[in-house]
């Protein structure tokens, strides 16, 4: 294209990934869910209908219900890495000692041990691992979501066994026993394919290893 057509050439429109209810009309927000451009992703946000929704987006939605100090964890954060069913709280995570958040009836805040390598920063806010997710799913959601929520994170590398071996190191702590006993029933539910690799991480050294809790 010539310079000078270049001047005829519409500008391009700054599209934002994501609209919040509170920041537009009723008629407008009414008006983009109506003509399909957008849909609900989160209470009260929505993005667009043909834009792919990335764990970076379903975290940015989340950002005005997490402080600074705090990360997404359990069921927010299978969410995040997995979709599916949105829950109906953000869980924030904060490290023990630090204040937590103040009451919100759509944020549940826990303390929690956040060691580096179960956190991971993801560019538009702080999430639990996919392996530390599991595990905390696993320990503190009702028994059916937990499932749910577990099946989701298999294909993104959430490892059954490495879970089982986090959890004998956690005698005593709250929610172990049952999640040991929904991990020894998911085991036999496992595709072949998944039951074979994570056979085989537990059975060589590297496999011998345990996510912190």
């Amino acid at each position: 294209m010539s310079t000078a057509l270049l001047a005829y050439r519409p500008p391009a429109l700054d599209v934002p990934p994501y609209v919040r209810r509170a920041d537009v009309s009723a008629a407008e927000w009414t008006g983009m869910l109506l003509d399909r451009a957008r849909v609900i992703l989160w209470d009260g946000v929505a993005v667009g209908a043909r834009d792919e929704v990335t764990p970076a987006l379903r975290l940015a939605v989340l950002a005005d219900l997490v402080p600074r100090r705090g990360v997404v964890g359990r069921c927010a954060a299978a969410w995040v890495h997995a979709g599916g069913t949105r829950p109906t709280k953000v869980d924030v995570l904060v490290p023990a000692g630090v204040r937590r958040t103040d009451p919100h009836p759509l944020r549940r805040a826990a303390e929690a041990a956040l060691p580096a390598d179960d956190v991971l920063d993801l560019g538009t806010g702080r999430v639990t691992t996919v392996q530390r997710t599991g595990l905390d799913v696993a320990r503190y959601a009702a028994p059916d979501e937990a499932v749910r929520r577990l099946v989701r994170l298999l294909p993104l590398g959430y490892d059954p066994h490495a879970a089982l071996a986090a959890l004998a190191e956690m005698p005593g702590a709250r929610g172990v026993d049952r999640a040991r006993r929904l991990h020894e029933a998911l085991l036999p539910q496992l595709p072949p394919a998944v039951a074979g690799a994570a056979g085989l991480r537990r059975g060589s050294p590297a496999g011998r290893g345990s996510s912190r809790p």
